[in-house]
């Protein structure tokens, strides 16, 4: 089992297996002020063949977490469980969509999202986050 594909996009959403994705593989937000909500969608879609349908519980756990890319804690996190689709010979796709609209960005910045799964690698989904403006150099003394 592995993660296929995993991206931030505008918006996304699941019908029936069926991936819609509108503006996908974001990597940069601007934002007026910071903290400041992402304004994005977490789109997971992880991959499995007949050997792990067959495996342990098609029940599996997942956790993800933002956090700067470069020290500093947690920003936000979500977890929570998907099951493998078919019967025992089956292979397939999940798709997962993760609304992240307004999940707080503290600061201007380099930024990570990890997603991790029981039975999957981790993978990393990278963002910047940057101001429209300079901070005012009437505040420094």
């Amino acid at each position: 089992m592995r993660v296929a594909a995993a991206f931030l996009a505008d918006a996304a959403n699941v019908r029936e297996g069926t991936l819609g994705v509108l503006s996908g593989f974001i990597n940069t937000i601007n934002r007026d002020e910071y903290p400041a909500p992402l304004g994005a969608t977490l789109v997971v879609v992880v991959e499995y063949d007949e050997n792990e349908a067959r495996r342990g519980d098609p029940e599996r756990s997942f956790r993800a977490r933002c956090e700067p890319t470069v020290g500093g804690g947690e920003v936000f996190g979500l977890e929570g469980n998907f099951s493998l689709g078919g019967g025992n010979d089956s292979f397939g796709y999940i798709p997962m969509v993760f609304q992240l609209s307004e999940a707080q960005i503290p600061m201007p910045g380099s930024y990570r999202i990890v997603f991790e799964g029981t039975g999957l690698e981790r993978v990393d989904v990278r963002f910047y986050a940057n101001a429209n403006s300079l901070p005012s150099l009437d505040d420094e003394e």
